[in-house]
């Protein structure tokens, strides 16, 4: 599987394409991992009842938005980069809070 994926990329180059840049692929890869956990916890939520699964399921969805919104400027592009890197911090602590009340909060 990873040779295939390595004769993908060379195949973009020989075609004239751009190799895509490793960075930006492994965000987007977590940003799904992150949108497949969100599902995950939601399916863990419905069958246990338990609130603390709301806030990691939360916190997931936070993530894979974040790993996706640097990607909207194609669609947005009346947005600033400035306003981008503000949601981006801010929801980095959002996510790290979620995880936290996950952690402490009882039963």
């Amino acid at each position: 599987m990873f040779e295939n994926i390595l004769f993908a990329i060379n195949g973009l180059t020989e075609v004239g394409g751009e190799t895509p840049d490793l960075p930006e692929s492994l965000d987007f890869a977590t940003g799904i991992f992150a949108a497949f956990l969100l599902v995950v916890s939601l399916f863990a939520y419905r069958r246990t009842k338990m609130k603390r699964l709301l806030f990691v399921s939360a916190a997931f969805g936070l993530y894979a938005f974040r790993a996706i919104l640097p990607r909207l400027e194609i669609l947005l592009p009346t947005v600033e980069a400035t306003t981008i890197t503000v949601i981006l911090s801010s929801t980095g602590f959002v996510i790290l809070a979620l995880f936290f009340v996950a952690i402490v909060k009882k039963k």
